[in-house]
């Protein structure tokens, strides 16, 4: 199926239901049926309420404000929306820019902080305070909001991997993940400044490899659809 045959069953159900041969219940099953997958693997389907399309994410049926997609991208910063799923309402994500970086303001605060801290902790040595892995502490953090476009296309590729892992079995690696590098650098012989310096630094990248989610990355096939759903 197409994206102009979905568009032109959507019309035909919602003329159906104005003149009383469809229940609300029966029209609106109908349109959870009108699925559409793109050449990216995307599924899309229409809004039952106004008719706009929507794709899903892997967790949320997401709008995208436009009629009728001819070569749907992802688009930055989607609006998550509140819509009837499969025999059930959806959870709503309201995730928004202003969200988005209030949490990389937040980030980057902590990591200052403990930037601080470790330089105090750190210079209370009999040598100089541990100036390289208290930048590190604080540039790393911004490093990774600023190149984020770019590392989520390099992490893109191990959706198809991670989207088979639950998302407490990742969160419990990510987690992880720093006493695991420390216990490894530790037994190989590392110690005091060098095995601080290292422990954050490979131990920040790992975790984030593990955790993070790109934006427009491989899109799961949504509950209760069939894989045999049309492609354009």
């Amino acid at each position: 199926m197409t994206f102009e045959e979905a568009g032109q069953q959507f019309a035909l159900l919602r003329q159906q239901r104005s003149l009383g041969q469809l229940t609300d219940a029966q029209y609106r099953q109908s349109v959870d049926q009108l699925m559409v997958v793109d050449a990216q693997g995307a599924y899309w389907r229409m809004d039952a309420d106004n008719g706009q399309w929507m794709t899903y994410n892997g967790t949320f049926w997401v709008t995208q404000g436009a009629s009728m997609p001819a070569a749907p991208a992802t688009p930055a910063a989607p609006t998550y929306a509140a819509v009837p799923g499969y025999g059930a309402a959806q959870p709503v994500a309201q995730k928004t820019s202003w969200g988005q970086m209030a949490w990389d303001v937040l980030s980057v605060a902590g990591s200052a902080a403990m930037s601080a801290a470790w330089y105090w902790y750190s210079g209370m040595a009999d040598t100089k305070a541990d100036v390289k892995t208290c930048v590190t502490m604080l540039v790393l953090p911004i490093l990774l909001i600023v190149f984020r476009k770019p590392l989520d296309s390099l992490l893109r590729p191990l959706d198809q991997f991670r989207s088979k892992i639950p998302p407490m079995v990742l969160a419990g690696v990510g987690a992880a993940v720093p006493f695991l590098v420390a216990n490894y650098l530790y037994s190989h012989g590392e110690s005091q400044f060098p095995f601080m310096f290292k422990t954050y630094l490979y131990s920040t990248l790992l975790s984030y490899i593990v955790l993070r989610t790109p934006s427009g990355g491989r899109v799961m096939t949504p509950p209760g659809v069939s894989q045999q759903a049309g492609t354009i």
